[in-house]
């Protein structure tokens, strides 16, 4: 009976142990994802490698040293290198023995691949990569001061980002006189999926407008602390940091806020015609003007008149680019010699 009675308690702990291992490896309890996306607010995440740049240094012409910027993609899109620069700010590159150019337009060392799931639901973590300041493998030298000074060095950050959001739209053969047992509801707020970056598709809804006519809207919203650009001329910033995330005012307030925006996947069906989204020129793509930090889209399409009863993916895609930034400070202590 004892022998029995461990012979259970042990298979019932390997079972236990079986399980809290592959919960901590990441796979996903019940098989494969059954969600497109892992979803979030985040992009590229930045940040300064430990004493890169140094919390203190002297002046003696003996410390010289060189400015690291860690690189992780945290998102569920890929940039490549070319797509990132860097500029590092908050002194005079003279005071340091170097020179402007020396510090602006950094590109990062490798392309910056996204965050995913695998098919079992297992997180592959996005990669991380680094920028140095100054180009060229060079050091900053503090110049002699006349006493202790302190310095701000910021890593200002453009980068291109996509965001891709995907939900389904309710189709009826009868759009009117909806039964209980309809396979969807053609009417009312439907889930969407919007894949981690700094900028989200929320708050999906669908309405009929007709027998043979749909609307749906749903909102872009600026979900991080970041500043976002785009154009018509899908200006990205291996075009050059100043072209893509600009600091000159009169550019900056033509292109600030903005988002690319096009809808996909129902444009090239044969169900829908006449697709039209308010604020995207009258089509189902263009570029829209975030006012605090949101905008509401909203289309209408007309339906094929024979049709069955089913759900149809719609596809949201965005397009921008994000200006982020990681601050820190570098004091200089006065190195007094004997007299």
């Amino acid at each position: 009976m004892n022998k029995r009675y461990y012979a259970i308690t042990l298979l019932i702990c390997l079972v236990l142990l079986v399980s809290a291992c592959k919960s901590k490896s990441g796979a996903s309890t019940g098989g494969a994802p059954r969600t497109p996306f892992i979803g979030g607010a985040a992009g590229i995440t930045i940040n300064f490698e430990k004493d890169s740049p140094p919390p203190e240094v002297t002046d003696d012409s003996s410390f010289a040293f060189n400015t690291i910027v860690r690189l992780k993609n945290d998102g569920e899109f890929k940039v490549v290198k070319d797509d990132i620069k860097l500029n590092l700010l908050g002194f005079d590159p003279v005071d340091f023995l170097s020179t402007f150019s020396n510090i602006n337009g950094v590109t990062p060392d490798d392309d910056l691949d996204s965050k995913k799931r695998d098919a079992e639901g297992n997180l592959i973590e996005g990669t991380t990569t680094f920028a140095s300041f100054p180009k060229g493998g060079n050091d900053f030298t503090p110049k002699k001061f006349p006493g202790n000074t302190e310095f701000t060095f910021r890593a200002d950050v453009c980068y291109h980002y996509n965001t891709d959001a995907n939900t389904k739209l309710c189709m009826l053969r009868d759009m009117i006189n909806v039964r209980e047992d309809s396979i969807c509801k053609p009417t009312g707020s439907r889930t969407i999926y919007s894949s981690s970056a700094p900028v989200q598709v929320l708050n999906f809804k669908q309405d009929v407008v007709g027998k043979d006519k749909i609307s749906f809207s749903f909102d872009i919203v600026l979900s991080s602390n970041v500043d976002v650009f785009w154009s018509n001329q899908a200006t990205k910033p291996s075009a050059g940091f100043d072209a893509a995330c600009p600091k000159e005012p009169r550019q900056r307030r033509q292109i600030e806020n903005n988002i690319g925006v096009e809808v996909k996947e129902i444009p090239t069906d044969p169900i829908f015609s006449n697709l039209k989204c308010g604020g995207l020129d009258g089509s189902f793509k263009g570029v829209i003007r975030l006012v605090n930090g949101r905008r509401t889209i909203t289309c209408t399409s007309d339906l094929a008149t024979s049709r069955n009863d089913l759900e149809k993916v719609v596809a949201i895609n965005l397009k921008y680019n994000v200006l982020d930034n990681k601050e820190t400070t570098v004091l200089v202590k006065h190195f007094v010699t004997s007299p």
